[in-house]
């Protein structure tokens, strides 16, 4: 279980994030939402250590953030992570990054990381990209190779700041399907998107933000009601079908 307690966060006396008192349990698929600007991956950046809050606690699994941290770690999946796609390197040696933090120093990488690595290649169908150079590799395969790295970490938490962004349509469905598959299998997934109509059809979570918390909860639906008081009067929920 995640908390945030009261957790405020500002820049240069400017509020980011205010009054945020946030519970989510364990084995849900939570979805972030809000505007750009709303403080999202700054919400994100809270929980996984990269900043800390001005005021305020987050503990996990009952204890303070970085108690927590130094013991566990979270599978994460960056925005928009940027890389030299003329590395030399394959999809198979990003994903076994995953284990990086867990190696000791001046051991490599031994064969049973390489066989359960593959194992999670091939459940998140990527499988036979494992030897492919990561510049050959699609916007859509490239997070499935990502999220196998975050996999890898074993955490029980999978984090992911708009997984979708730069990949085809086709691609973002699978994706998300896949995510649930993960959740279903016991995973707590936590999800910062734009994308409502999938959300609103695979998370059951749901963390409504635009710099304080208008809503979070067990949501069955997005409605026009939800976005025009977490958005403005100018954003509307259109129905399409996929």
């Amino acid at each position: 279980m995640i908390e945030f307690r009261d957790v405020q966060y500002r820049v240069g006396g400017i509020s980011i994030l205010k009054d945020i008192n946030l519970t989510i349990p364990d084995g849900v698929f939570a979805a972030i939402i809000g505007p750009n600007g709303a403080g999202k991956s700054t919400l994100i950046k809270l929980l996984l250590g990269m900043q800390d809050p001005s005021e305020g606690k987050i503990l996990i699994d009952d204890s303070p953030r970085d108690s927590w941290l130094k013991h566990n770690g979270f599978g994460y999946l960056p925005q928009r992570e940027e890389y030299d796609r003329g590395f030399p390197a394959t999809a198979l040696d990003i994903v076994l990054m995953g284990i990086a933090g867990r190696i000791p120093w001046g051991r490599r990488v031994g064969d049973e990381h390489r066989e359960r690595a593959l194992s999670i290649m091939q459940d998140t169908g990527i499988i036979d990209k494992a030897h492919s150079p990561i510049g050959n590799l699609s916007g859509g395969e490239f997070q499935r190779v990502m999220l196998s790295r975050a996999i890898l970490s074993d955490s029980k938490y999978l984090i992911l700041d708009e997984p979708e962004a730069g990949i085809d349509r086709h691609s973002v469905v699978s994706f998300f399907k896949l995510l649930k598959e993960l959740n279903d299998a016991g995973k707590t997934v936590i999800t910062v998107s734009h994308d409502l109509h999938t959300l609103n059809k695979y998370s059951n979570f749901l963390i409504c933000l635009n710099k304080t918390l208008h809503c979070h909860d067990h949501s069955e639906l997005i409605d026009q009601q939800l976005i025009d008081k977490t958005f403005d009067e100018h954003t509307r929920l259109i129905e399409k079908d996929y």
